[in-house]
């Protein structure tokens, strides 16, 4: 069966998914395929099988959800279909999915409320041998109609992500907007830059060298080559020169997530008094890498030293004892029991208690998802500018 005959008996849906995931917990989820030989449901990750009625009606109803948000899409006989009966979709560099949202708890949060909305900026910085780099800015509500200075966070992606990825998967304006009207979290400016070196900007276009402009992963040489950390001076001195911001270590705050993370920890330590707070959601920390060992319960953190190595990550001890003399008033470190960097979270963790550094660490059900990302950028933002 072709693509697009799969879209085209695709529109017979008879019920949006998002429609009833406002009043229930339980969720149906049917596609009209009556070609198809085989449809799943693929939610958030996990494949669930389809039955199929007389007419063609692949279906399943899926029983106490949480309040959540949910990514999903139907995979028909081996191929990606996006539900058309919801229009949400949100992208994961080349990949899109639908996704619905089962209000309540935390996930209200992550929901477009009636409350005053902040403004998002797309901006290009300069970055050094005549190059112009993209980043994204959210101004809280209120920016433009006042004299105030603003705290500034800056939030990083992770390796497969860009510069949007924090809004689109990470619905962080929409969690901002909620938390700065609820007054749980302070009124601040959030950056978001792109932190793969070889792309100026995303989605699609923009990259150097790679031909065909075809979707490419930040690789572990591009990652380790500590240009993205050892240039973050041209993005703070773009931001604190085109906006109103607080200009000292109190005000700022930087934090990623996985590569992000591992971006986080590492610009932190370099610029070692520049930020008070600092976040790491499922970082990865080794600037080492061990074909053998990595992504297993075997691996182990190492911060290797040399001439050989980037300035960047030469003397992440030394500069660690800089970073906490005095130390941040926040050092936040988050991850999930079955993510695959555990193994060496808890190694750092044990280097910061070997020396007492004092940081807080908060240990979740789950692995390395936006699921929990989402989660922990809730329960990072009102620890910040207090």
């Amino acid at each position: 069966m072709s693509t697009a005959r799969i879209f085209f008996i695709s529109l017979f849906i008879a019920a949006s998914v998002s429609a009833i995931a406002q009043q229930y917990q339980s969720l149906e989820f049917s596609l009209n395929a009556p070609q198809a030989e085989h449809v799943a449901l693929v939610l958030d990750g996990k494949q669930y099988e389809l039955q199929s009625n007389k007419d063609g009606v692949f279906s399943i109803l899926l029983d106490s959800l949480k309040p959540n948000l949910y990514t999903y899409y139907f995979n028909v006989d081996g191929q990606a279909v996006l539900d058309p009966a919801n229009p949400r979709t949100m992208r994961d560099m080349g990949n899109t999915f639908n996704y619905t949202i089962i209000g309540n708890a935390d996930a209200d949060l992550m929901c477009d409320q009636h409350v005053n909305h902040g403004k998002i900026e797309y901006v290009w910085y300069p970055a050094g041998n005549n190059k112009m780099r993209k980043m994204t800015i959210y101004l809280p509500s209120g920016y433009d109609t006042n004299n105030h200075k603003y705290p500034v966070l800056y939030l990083l992606h992770g390796s497969g992500g860009d510069e949007l990825a924090w809004l689109e998967l990470g619905r962080a304006a929409q969690i901002l907007d909620n938390l700065i009207a609820q007054s749980k979290a302070q009124p601040m400016i959030v950056v978001f830059p792109n932190g793969n070196m070889y792309q100026d900007a995303s989605p699609l276009t923009y990259y150097d060298d790679y031909p065909n402009g075809k979707i490419k992963w930040s690789n572990r040489n591009v990652r380790l080559s500590g240009q993205f950390e050892a240039s973050f001076g041209d993005i703070i001195k773009y931001v604190e020169s085109n906006y109103r911001t607080i200009r000292h270590k109190r005000g700022r705050a930087i934090a990623g997530l996985s590569m992000g993370g591992y971006h986080a920890m590492h610009i932190s330590h370099y610029y070692s008094q520049l930020f008070d707070y600092v976040g790491l959601f499922s970082p990865a920390f080794s600037t080492a890498y061990d074909p053998v060992t990595t992504n297993t319960s075997k691996a182990k953190l190492m911060f290797p030293t040399g001439n050989d190595m980037p300035s960047v990550y030469r003397n992440v001890e030394q500069d660690l004892q800089k970073q906490f003399n005095p130390a941040p008033k926040l050092y936040y470190i988050s991850i999930g029991n079955s993510d695959f960097l555990y193994p060496e979270n808890v190694q750092y963790r044990a280097l910061l208690d070997k020396h007492h550094y004092t940081y807080t660490y908060i240990e979740t059900q789950g692995g390395h998802t936006w699921d929990n990302w989402r989660h922990y950028l809730i329960d990072f933002l009102p620890r910040l500018f207090r």
